[in-house]
Protein backbone atom coordinates (compact mmCIF):
# COMPACT_ATOMS: atom_id res chain seq x y z
CA UNK A 1 0.00 0.00 0.00
CA UNK A 2 1.34 3.44 -1.19
CA UNK A 3 1.44 6.21 1.44
CA UNK A 4 2.00 10.05 0.74
CA UNK A 5 3.72 12.07 2.80
CA UNK A 6 1.38 13.63 5.79
CA UNK A 7 1.79 17.52 7.27
CA UNK A 8 5.45 17.78 5.61
CA UNK A 9 4.74 21.46 4.77
CA UNK A 10 4.59 22.44 8.98
CA UNK A 11 7.38 20.01 10.11
CA UNK A 12 9.89 22.29 9.10
CA UNK A 13 9.25 23.85 11.96
CA UNK A 14 10.17 21.84 14.30
CA UNK A 15 13.75 20.26 12.62
CA UNK A 16 16.18 19.00 14.84
CA UNK A 17 19.67 18.50 13.63
CA UNK A 18 22.21 17.38 15.98
CA UNK A 19 25.18 15.82 13.82
CA UNK A 20 26.08 17.87 10.45
CA UNK A 21 28.63 20.45 12.11
CA UNK A 22 30.96 17.81 12.18
CA UNK A 23 30.73 16.64 8.43
CA UNK A 24 34.26 19.08 7.11
CA UNK A 25 35.94 18.61 10.57
CA UNK A 26 35.38 14.68 11.22
CA UNK A 27 38.61 12.38 11.06
CA UNK A 28 38.19 8.36 10.73
CA UNK A 29 40.90 6.42 10.75
CA UNK A 30 41.57 3.17 8.91
CA UNK A 31 38.54 0.70 8.47
CA UNK A 32 40.43 -1.71 11.01
CA UNK A 33 40.09 0.45 13.44
CA UNK A 34 36.41 1.84 12.95
CA UNK A 35 34.29 1.65 15.82
CA UNK A 36 30.18 2.24 16.26
CA UNK A 37 30.79 6.03 16.44
CA UNK A 38 33.08 5.95 13.29
CA UNK A 39 30.85 3.94 11.18
CA UNK A 40 27.75 6.15 12.46
CA UNK A 41 29.71 9.53 11.71
CA UNK A 42 30.64 8.37 8.49
CA UNK A 43 27.11 7.02 7.46
CA UNK A 44 25.80 10.73 8.49
CA UNK A 45 28.24 12.17 6.02
CA UNK A 46 26.95 9.45 3.34
CA UNK A 47 23.18 10.03 4.30
CA UNK A 48 23.79 14.19 3.62
CA UNK A 49 25.67 13.41 0.39
CA UNK A 50 22.42 11.19 -0.52
CA UNK A 51 24.61 8.20 -0.84
CA UNK A 52 21.22 6.38 0.83
CA UNK A 53 22.66 2.80 0.37
CA UNK A 54 26.24 3.50 1.55
CA UNK A 55 24.60 5.36 4.92
CA UNK A 56 22.52 1.92 5.39
CA UNK A 57 26.00 0.13 4.95
CA UNK A 58 27.50 2.20 7.42
CA UNK A 59 25.07 2.37 9.79
CA UNK A 60 24.69 -1.74 9.64
CA UNK A 61 28.23 -1.91 10.72
CA UNK A 62 27.81 0.25 13.58
CA UNK A 63 25.25 -2.02 15.10
CA UNK A 64 27.92 -5.04 14.21
CA UNK A 65 30.17 -2.90 16.25
CA UNK A 66 28.25 -2.39 19.05
CA UNK A 67 24.95 -4.06 19.08
CA UNK A 68 23.80 -2.12 21.83
CA UNK A 69 24.39 1.26 19.94
CA UNK A 70 20.92 3.02 20.30
CA UNK A 71 22.20 6.06 17.29
CA UNK A 72 22.68 2.85 15.19
CA UNK A 73 19.78 1.43 15.72
CA UNK A 74 18.30 5.28 15.49
CA UNK A 75 20.16 5.99 11.99
CA UNK A 76 19.07 2.88 10.47
CA UNK A 77 15.38 3.60 11.15
CA UNK A 78 16.30 7.22 9.41
CA UNK A 79 17.27 5.77 6.27
CA UNK A 80 14.01 3.73 5.99
CA UNK A 81 11.95 6.51 7.13
CA UNK A 82 13.30 8.91 4.49
CA UNK A 83 12.95 6.22 1.99
CA UNK A 84 9.19 5.33 2.98
CA UNK A 85 8.57 9.08 2.35
CA UNK A 86 9.85 8.94 -0.86
CA UNK A 87 8.19 5.54 -2.05
CA UNK A 88 4.98 4.90 0.15
CA UNK A 89 6.38 1.61 0.42
CA UNK A 90 4.58 -0.08 3.26
CA UNK A 91 7.90 -2.28 3.93
CA UNK A 92 9.77 0.97 4.37
CA UNK A 93 7.25 2.02 6.82
CA UNK A 94 7.67 -0.77 9.06
CA UNK A 95 11.43 -1.70 9.00
CA UNK A 96 11.77 2.16 9.71
CA UNK A 97 9.58 1.95 13.03
CA UNK A 98 11.12 -1.34 14.10
CA UNK A 99 14.60 -0.20 13.82
CA UNK A 100 12.87 3.22 15.72
CA UNK A 101 11.84 0.61 18.67
CA UNK A 102 15.45 -1.20 18.73
CA UNK A 103 16.81 2.12 19.59
CA UNK A 104 14.20 3.47 21.98
CA UNK A 105 14.68 -0.22 24.11
CA UNK A 106 18.56 0.72 24.62
CA UNK A 107 17.40 4.04 25.08
CA UNK A 108 14.08 5.47 26.50
CA UNK A 109 14.69 9.08 26.39
CA UNK A 110 16.83 8.98 22.50
CA UNK A 111 15.42 12.73 21.75
CA UNK A 112 15.71 12.06 18.41
CA UNK A 113 14.06 8.77 18.28
CA UNK A 114 10.72 9.75 20.10
CA UNK A 115 10.48 12.67 17.63
CA UNK A 116 10.80 10.63 14.41
CA UNK A 117 8.72 7.74 15.51
CA UNK A 118 5.50 9.94 16.60
CA UNK A 119 6.24 11.53 13.25
CA UNK A 120 5.85 8.22 11.46
CA UNK A 121 3.23 7.01 13.54
CA UNK A 122 1.42 10.26 11.68
CA UNK A 123 2.62 9.47 8.51
CA UNK A 124 0.69 5.73 9.00
CA UNK A 125 -1.98 7.03 10.48
CA UNK A 126 -1.41 6.70 14.09
CA UNK A 127 -2.04 9.93 15.30
CA UNK A 128 -3.35 8.85 18.65
CA UNK A 129 -0.63 6.36 19.21
CA UNK A 130 1.76 9.29 18.57
CA UNK A 131 0.11 11.39 21.14
CA UNK A 132 0.16 8.51 23.80
CA UNK A 133 4.20 7.85 23.07
CA UNK A 134 5.50 11.59 23.70
CA UNK A 135 2.83 11.45 26.79
CA UNK A 136 4.07 8.93 28.18
CA UNK A 137 7.63 10.18 27.23
CA UNK A 138 6.85 13.41 29.18
CA UNK A 139 6.10 10.90 32.14
CA UNK A 140 9.13 9.28 32.38
CA UNK A 141 10.86 12.87 32.16
CA UNK A 142 8.70 15.20 33.92
CA UNK A 143 11.47 18.13 34.39
CA UNK A 144 12.79 17.34 30.51
CA UNK A 145 11.56 20.28 27.99
CA UNK A 146 12.12 18.38 24.88
CA UNK A 147 8.81 15.82 25.53
CA UNK A 148 6.91 19.13 25.68
CA UNK A 149 8.49 20.43 22.15
CA UNK A 150 7.06 17.39 20.98
CA UNK A 151 4.05 17.67 22.06
CA UNK A 152 3.69 21.31 20.91
CA UNK A 153 4.93 20.16 17.75
CA UNK A 154 1.76 17.70 17.24
CA UNK A 155 -0.86 19.83 18.46
CA UNK A 156 0.51 22.75 15.92
CA UNK A 157 0.10 19.77 13.37
CA UNK A 158 -3.62 18.77 14.03
CA UNK A 159 -4.14 22.65 14.18
CA UNK A 160 -4.44 23.08 17.73
CA UNK A 161 -2.37 26.37 18.21
CA UNK A 162 -3.40 27.06 22.23
CA UNK A 163 -2.25 23.75 23.48
CA UNK A 164 0.75 23.86 21.49
CA UNK A 165 1.44 27.23 23.11
CA UNK A 166 0.90 25.64 26.43
CA UNK A 167 3.06 23.03 26.03
CA UNK A 168 6.31 25.37 24.70
CA UNK A 169 5.32 27.91 27.70
CA UNK A 170 6.06 24.93 29.98
CA UNK A 171 9.24 24.08 28.45
CA UNK A 172 10.37 27.43 29.02
CA UNK A 173 9.29 27.91 32.24
CA UNK A 174 11.45 23.92 32.49
CA UNK A 175 14.31 25.19 30.88
CA UNK A 176 15.29 29.09 30.08
CA UNK A 177 17.52 28.86 27.58
CA UNK A 178 16.05 25.79 25.13
CA UNK A 179 16.57 28.13 22.23
CA UNK A 180 14.26 25.53 19.95
CA UNK A 181 11.62 25.74 22.94
CA UNK A 182 11.51 29.62 22.30
CA UNK A 183 11.81 29.66 18.35
CA UNK A 184 8.60 27.63 18.22
CA UNK A 185 6.93 29.27 20.82
CA UNK A 186 7.34 32.35 18.75
CA UNK A 187 6.65 30.76 15.54
CA UNK A 188 2.97 29.54 17.21
CA UNK A 189 2.33 32.82 18.70
CA UNK A 190 2.49 34.38 15.78
CA UNK A 191 0.54 32.23 13.72
CA UNK A 192 -2.08 32.95 16.62
CA UNK A 193 -1.99 36.72 16.01
CA UNK A 194 -0.48 37.41 18.92
CA UNK A 195 2.82 39.27 17.20
CA UNK A 196 4.22 41.12 20.86
CA UNK A 197 4.71 37.87 22.03
CA UNK A 198 5.76 36.83 19.16
CA UNK A 199 8.61 38.90 18.63
CA UNK A 200 9.17 38.37 22.37
CA UNK A 201 9.93 34.79 21.88
CA UNK A 202 11.88 35.00 19.10
CA UNK A 203 14.16 37.67 20.72
CA UNK A 204 15.05 35.31 23.62
CA UNK A 205 15.96 32.45 20.91
CA UNK A 206 18.03 35.07 19.41
CA UNK A 207 20.02 35.87 22.89
CA UNK A 208 20.41 32.46 23.43
CA UNK A 209 21.78 32.24 20.00
CA UNK A 210 22.20 35.07 17.62
CA UNK A 211 23.79 32.39 14.66
CA UNK A 212 19.28 31.77 13.45
CA UNK A 213 18.56 33.92 10.06
CA UNK A 214 15.30 32.37 10.01
CA UNK A 215 14.28 34.10 13.58
CA UNK A 216 16.22 37.37 12.80
CA UNK A 217 14.07 37.81 9.61
CA UNK A 218 11.14 37.22 11.71
CA UNK A 219 11.97 39.65 14.26
CA UNK A 220 12.90 42.54 11.60
CA UNK A 221 9.53 42.00 9.78
CA UNK A 222 7.40 42.03 13.50
CA UNK A 223 9.98 44.74 14.78
CA UNK A 224 9.30 47.16 11.86
CA UNK A 225 5.57 45.86 10.78
CA UNK A 226 7.01 44.42 6.92
CA UNK A 227 3.92 42.82 5.74
CA UNK A 228 3.12 39.45 5.62
CA UNK A 229 0.52 37.57 4.13
CA UNK A 230 0.93 34.46 6.23
CA UNK A 231 3.59 33.59 8.72
CA UNK A 232 5.59 30.17 7.57
CA UNK A 233 6.49 28.22 10.28
CA UNK A 234 10.56 28.89 10.42
CA UNK A 235 13.05 26.34 11.49
CA UNK A 236 14.56 26.14 14.97
CA UNK A 237 17.07 23.38 15.57
CA UNK A 238 19.77 22.96 17.54
CA UNK A 239 22.73 23.23 15.40
CA UNK A 240 20.58 25.99 13.77
CA UNK A 241 20.80 24.61 10.42
CA UNK A 242 17.73 23.86 8.17
CA UNK A 243 17.12 20.34 6.49
CA UNK A 244 17.70 20.37 3.27
CA UNK A 245 15.39 17.65 2.33
CA UNK A 246 12.60 19.37 4.12
CA UNK A 247 12.48 16.48 6.80
CA UNK A 248 13.13 16.15 10.57
CA UNK A 249 14.17 13.18 11.25
CA UNK A 250 18.04 13.24 10.92
CA UNK A 251 20.98 10.78 11.41
CA UNK A 252 22.55 11.73 14.63
CA UNK A 253 26.06 11.29 15.56
CA UNK A 254 26.83 9.88 19.44
CA UNK A 255 27.29 13.09 21.67
CA UNK A 256 31.12 13.57 23.19
CA UNK A 257 29.13 12.48 26.50
CA UNK A 258 27.34 9.27 25.12
CA UNK A 259 31.24 8.08 23.54
CA UNK A 260 32.56 8.41 26.90
CA UNK A 261 30.44 5.98 29.16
Amino acid sequence: MNRKPSLQHNRCAWASVVAFSAFSTLWLGGCSSFTASNYNAEGVRMLAANRTEDALNCFEKAKQADPNSPDAYYNCGVVYHQRAISTGQEQDFQMAKYCYDLCLERQPNHVECNRSRATLLCDIGQDDEAFRMIEEWMDRQPNSAEPRIELARLYDEHKQLDRARDCLNDAVALDNRNTRAYTALGSVRERMGDSESALTAYEHALALNPYQPDVQNRVASLRYSTPQPSARPISPNQENRVDPSGKEMLATQPDAETRRK
